[in-house]
């Protein structure tokens, strides 16, 4: 979790992209608990941004990472994202790794539009959930079985290993995520 800060009164804003030249998607306030997703040393402005969820809105987008305190006591919740590539002639990987508590794991990928993604998640625990988030930062799936669907964006997808959030305080585990592009 994390604290949005910022003068008392402005307004904070969240972005479709990490980029301050990325449309605005809507604002936070300062004060405002966040969720972070990921976070990312920007190409275009070489600043630190976060993906941030806010938890009672389930609203989501990127927040330049100077208007974002990210709780100091709180144990390590997720890992750097991991790219996905494929061996020349394959259009699948697999990726594997172990998670526990509110611990997540990201993978990225880049897609086009029209093509197809699959995830297959095998592991440990039948809490295991994966979520694939479009290139805009929407939600495309959660879930805890196999998934197939045609991206609707070209760009980078997340697909992200997690526990689901009703069992977190109590569960872990490994799994071998398999992800196709076709």
């Amino acid at each position: 979790m994390a604290t949005l800060t910022a003068s008392p009164g402005s307004r904070i804003n969240v972005r479709d992209l990490p980029s301050t030249t990325a449309p605005i998607r809507h604002y936070g306030l300062p004060g405002d608990r966040v969720e972070i997703i990921t976070s990312v040393n920007s190409s275009s402005d070489g600043r630190l941004w976060y993906q941030v969820l806010f938890p009672r809105t389930g609203a989501r987008g990127w927040v330049r990472g100077d208007l974002v305190r990210p709780d100091s006591s709180a144990p390590p919740s997720s890992f750097e994202p991991q790219r996905v590539s494929f061996a020349p002639g394959s259009s699948a990987a697999t990726v594997g790794g172990r998670v526990q508590g509110s611990q997540v794991r990201d993978y990225i990928l880049n897609a086009r539009a029209g093509q197809t993604m699959s995830t297959s998640i095998t592991g440990t625990s039948p809490f295991l959930q994966v979520i694939v988030m479009q290139p805009n930062s929407r939600t495309l799936y959660t879930g805890s079985g196999n998934w197939s669907g045609v991206l609707p964006a070209s760009g980078d997808y997340y697909v992200r290993v997690r526990i689901v959030p009703e069992e977190q305080a109590n569960a872990s585990g490994e799994y071998s995520l398999t992800i196709s592009i076709r």
